[in-house]
């Protein structure tokens, strides 16, 4: 006899943003709440963050600072869990993926907001994109 296994289940809405026209140095940001994540997870999670590449495509590609350090075409991002830009900021990284919500309670959902750190120098005005992806596994 093999017992069944649950798997995590999160879905999140709405899949996309974006920050528009941004200039250097700027710090634009959505609502911490702009974006809710659907736990239909059966068990406790550890829910981590993270964008799926070192880059942002388009034009002249910027490179993803894991510590959320801006720079010369080098961008930063932090995402906040539902609260106040400030305060518990989880910076969004490439490498090491760090926790959003950890020890998630089964069934229940939450929202969460980004936050970008515009580069200090832009070589071109070419739009950019990144991936950013919470990932969920059983806690």
């Amino acid at each position: 006899y093999k017992a069944e296994t649950a798997t995590p289940a999160i879905t999140v809405s709405p899949t996309s943003y974006d920050f528009g026209i941004i200039t250097t140095s700027s710090t634009p940001y959505t609502t911490t709440t702009y974006f809710t994540i659907d736990n239909t997870s059966t068990m406790q999670t550890d829910q981590t963050i993270a964008v799926t590449t070192s880059t942002w495509s388009g034009g002249v590609t910027w490179t993803h600072s894991d510590t959320a350090t801006p720079g010369s075409d080098t961008v930063g991002l932090k995402a906040n869990k539902g609260g106040t830009w400030g305060t518990g900021d989880v910076i969004v990284k490439f490498n090491t993926p760090n926790f959003i919500a950890e020890n998630q309670a089964a069934s229940t959902d939450y929202s969460f907001g980004l936050k970008l750190w515009a580069p200090t120098v832009m070589t071109d005005g070419a739009q950019k994109q990144i991936v950013v992806r919470i990932t969920a596994v059983a806690g």
